[in-house]
């Protein structure tokens, strides 16, 4: 950055905060915060909830402002707050489609898809007899990680959007709940730990075998969840057009892989 460019920025911000704040700032305090928003800005994998930022700006700001000046500072924080609060609302307002989707994608679930699986695995139990305790051992560990994501989801909405956005968060909890009914491996594979990998990696050799037959077993089902997803994405949310970026699955064994982890009965959410 120049000096003119450096000069130019400092007279802007004395101007916006002699404008929505009445306060005159020397041409010290206005580079103070300039240096200040450029780190607030500067890359990270942290980020401040809305709250934290105006907390962490206001402590900032005592340092750089004088008394008077950070009185008049502190008189503007209320609407602040309130201009957030809002926002939070009416940007919620804009998931309700995406709430009706998953809603209606949870009864899809437990009418239908949960007893077709049933049905589908119900044959292929006894190949699995052998290995029982090594399944046992990673539904265990899946039951774990949802616990861990939900606890996290929870946290993270409360940071961020506090009681101020209902609909975002009862998607999430539907979004959670639909990991317990149908198990989500690749979320789950992202997490594990050394040992939970290895029993993983072990039942996908076991898996591969069968995988074939399997994947015809479950053809059938798998394609009326698609149609269903088609189906009430443009119910909901209208249809998709164009060119639009998927999720891909790395192999269909590892997609299958949720076979082994399945069992509706034990994850409670």
């Amino acid at each position: 950055m120049t000096h003119q460019d450096n000069d130019w920025e400092i007279r802007s911000l004395q101007s916006q905060y002699k404008e929505t704040m009445g306060i005159e700032l020397t041409g010290h305090q206005a580079e103070k915060i300039l240096l200040y928003e450029a780190e607030k800005s500067a890359g990270t994998s942290s980020f401040f909830s809305a709250w934290e930022e105006l907390d962490y700006e206001q402590d900032q700001f005592q340092e750089i402002l004088t008394p008077a000046q950070f009185e008049d500072y502190l008189s503007g924080k209320p609407a602040r707050i309130k201009q957030i609060e809002e926002s939070l609302i009416e940007h919620d307002k804009q998931y309700l489609p995406q709430l009706s989707a998953a809603e209606d994608r949870i009864v899809y679930y437990q009418e239908t898809l949960i007893p077709a699986l049933q049905k589908n695995l119900m044959l292929f139990s006894p190949v699995f007899y052998s290995v029982q305790e090594k399944i046992d051992f990673l539904k265990s560990e899946y039951k774990k990680h949802l616990a861990y994501s939900k606890k996290r989801m929870l946290v993270k909405h409360y940071r961020h959007s506090r009681t101020f956005q209902p609909t975002v968060l009862k998607i999430a909890l539907l979004q959670h709940k639909q990991a317990c009914l149908c198990p989500d491996y690749f979320s789950f594979k992202s997490k594990m730990d050394v040992p939970t990998k290895a029993v993983a990696d072990y039942l996908l050799e076991r898996l591969s075998a069968i995988s074939e037959n399997l994947l015809d077993a479950l053809k059938d089902t798998l394609d009326q969840l698609k149609d269903f997803n088609t189906r009430n994405t443009a119910k909901h949310l209208g249809e998709l057009r164009g060119w639009h970026t998927t999720l891909t699955i790395p192999n269909n064994i590892e997609e299958l892989m949720l076979t082994i982890l399945f069992d509706p009965g034990k994850y409670t959410c």
